[in-house]
């Protein structure tokens, strides 16, 4: 599998475009700012982690943190994003625990695994919430400025969804496309076949890697 379809894949899972996709199409050579950089502690590194084993937690099969996810996330803020999104990201990463307190009651860290992933659905709520109405007023600005959106409305055009649906985002495309995730949460086949378009599906099948 090439990287354009893993992004393809990762795209119909979210129902949306992924965020950073062209520059991880062509490959990332973006600099790191020194608030990116930060991401790469060992402690962030662990917080990534956890936050995106409240998306994909370990079942019968791995999560997202066994399956390296919270360093896979710094790598691609840093390389794969524009200064605009990495500046929503890291803004809205540093309000978790705000969201974590006003939920739960208590910082994310110190939350059991339920709690965690409460907090995640909370925030994936509002994900949504704010995403629909940054489009219904970008699409307002573009019907009644028709004529001169491409000179005048560029930027707003561009500007980046909620930080939780960045990482949604990360997360998912870092665990499909890890060791684990291909290899025991989808079905991975080392040496395919012919293709066969009749191949008999029975509910909970898995997808193929």
């Amino acid at each position: 599998m090439n990287r354009r379809e893993a992004i393809q894949r990762v795209a119909m899972i979210i129902g949306g475009s992924v965020i950073g996709a062209n520059l991880f199409l062509e490959g990332c050579t973006r600099p790191a700012s020194k608030d990116v950089q930060a991401l790469f502690t060992a402690d962030q590194t662990d917080l990534l982690g956890d936050l995106a084993e409240a998306i994909l937690p370990k079942t019968s099969t791995p999560g997202a943190k066994e399956a390296g996810v919270g360093s896979f996330i710094p790598v691609m803020v840093r390389d794969c994003y524009t200064e605009k999104q990495q500046h929503a990201f890291l803004t809205g990463l540093a309000t978790l625990d705000d969201k974590a307190k006003e939920v739960k009651g208590k910082p994310f860290l110190e939350l059991s695994a339920a709690d965690r992933t409460a907090v995640a659905n909370a925030l994936d709520k509002e994900a949504v919430a704010y995403n629909k109405k940054q489009e219904e007023e970008q699409k307002d600005i573009r019907d009644k400025n028709r004529v001169k959106q491409n000179e005048l409305f560029r930027d707003v055009e561009n500007d980046p969804p909620h930080w939780f649906t960045l990482f949604k985002q990360l997360t998912l495309t870092g665990f499909f496309n890890s060791e684990l995730g291909c290899t025991k949460a989808l079905r991975y086949v080392k040496i395919p076949g012919k293709y066969d378009g009749y191949l008999p599906y029975k509910k909970g099948d898995k997808a193929f890697a």
